[in-house]
């Protein structure tokens, strides 16, 4: 086996120009395919994170007729209550009630339609992490003659107003009667989605429900789970044991995202196999034309007593040994590339366009070590496979006309 790995090592460097140039192909095929599954995985990453925990949750639990028509009265009967008895559940990360229902926001200068949430402060920092996405102002910190609210940047910026501005929001409450109440924002939030920006407004519950009227209101119960993958089998046993309750996962509730990461999954994987199969060709025509030029050489070798079998096996090792060398310059480097676009990022050519879409215009990269080791042996399988052709080609050589070849 020594032997023979030798034999093969100096054969697939007797064209140095033609073996170099198929190394590179595989340098950059692997990295070509790493980046795109990396810049592919962040999207998914981003998207995932920014819509789902940032805004909508995995699970959310809502009267049956709120959806169609939300509004104050349609209330979670004892909210209060099957919040706090979800939250002991197993798998349940952190709930959040939350009393939400739509209505009109006014500044001096203009006013537009919004979605309001009257929320606990300490609760929806750990399910939304609102708190971290404050850009400018406080969290529901400081003590003011009006009540605090949190609005998106965009929606401000609509409203042509800043922090520390005075807005008025108008709603019904749960009799049908309209209210209007002065609120004092107190924090701008951003995040990637620009109709979130303007269409959220965050307050407090308790300033909230004194004006609908009650003061246990519940609208909303949004659920965030140890694991995420769960979502389906969580929201089944929460459908069993709340059977008057409509519950949602993050896919019913935002089914574009579900389909689009479903998309992704598969483009990924036609797009890494497209790009190593059509390094594989490539691999497919070196190695034949290293065949062709030693037809009398192979032949030599078959008259003087070397089996079939073992010029199949040293064809095999050329191929595999390219394939080595470029798989493992490849990794390297795609790992390198990697590392260096975590941290730099990658800004996506008119990606503030993507915003409204909830896509970020600034992505990081970044992929698992185990992927890199199976793009590596999926390099050397395809690598393997391309070879068997040329291999055989090599065997059924006829020694005899093979040593009268000039």
């Amino acid at each position: 086996m020594i032997t023979l790995i030798k034999i093969s090592w100096r054969n697939i460097w007797r064209n140095r120009s033609r073996t170099l140039v198929i190394v590179t192909a595989l340098i950059l095929g692997i990295m070509g395919g790493i980046f795109s599954a990396a810049l592919r995985l962040a999207a998914e990453e981003q998207q995932f994170e920014d819509t789902i925990e940032n805004m909508i949750s995995h699970i959310q639990i809502h009267h049956t007729e709120f959806i169609a028509n939300p509004e104050a009265h349609y209330r979670i009967p004892q909210g209060a209550k099957v919040a706090a008895e979800i939250s002991h559940k197993p798998g349940i990360k952190v709930v959040s009630p939350r009393t939400v229902f739509d209505g009109m926001a006014a500044s001096a200068n203009k006013s537009t339609g919004v979605r309001i949430k009257g929320v606990d402060a300490e609760t929806e920092a750990r399910t939304t992490r609102l708190k971290e996405l404050i850009q400018e102002g406080n969290y529901f910190a400081e003590e003011r003659r009006l009540p605090p609210a949190i609005v998106g940047q965009a929606l401000a910026a609509e409203l042509m107003s800043d922090v520390g501005s005075r807005i008025v929001l108008t709603f019904q409450d749960i009799h049908g009667n309209m209210v209007s109440a002065s609120f004092r924002i107190e924090g701008l939030y951003s995040v990637t989605s620009r109709r979130f920006e303007e269409t959220t407004v965050y307050v407090q519950a308790g300033d909230l429900n004194e004006l609908i009227g009650d003061p246990e209101a519940v609208h909303e119960i949004a659920i965030l789970l140890d694991d995420a993958d769960r979502y389906r089998q969580a929201a089944e046993e929460l459908r069993q044991a709340y059977p008057d309750l409509e519950v949602r996962h993050w896919a019913d509730m935002d089914p574009t995202l579900h389909y689009s990461l479903e998309v992704l999954d598969q483009l990924l994987i036609w797009l890494v196999g497209i790009i190593i199969l059509g390094v594989s060709f490539g691999l497919l025509n070196t190695i034949l034309m290293s065949i062709l030029e030693r037809v009398r050489e192979l032949g030599v070798l078959l008259a003087i007593g070397m089996k079939r079998f073992k010029v199949f096996s040293m064809v095999l090792m050329e191929t595999t040994l390219i394939s080595v060398i470029g798989g493992i310059i490849g990794l390297g480097l795609s790992y390198i590339m990697i590392r260096i676009l975590n941290v730099r990022g990658v800004t996506i050519p008119g990606g503030e366009g993507l915003e409204d879409f909830g896509f970020a215009s600034v992505l990081y990269p970044r992929v698992d070590l185990g992927f890199y080791f199976e793009i590596g042996m999926l390099v050397v399988a395809f690598a393997i496979i391309a070879s068997i052709y040329p291999a055989w080609k090599a065997i059924r050589i006829a020694p005899a006309e093979a040593v009268r070849q000039e």
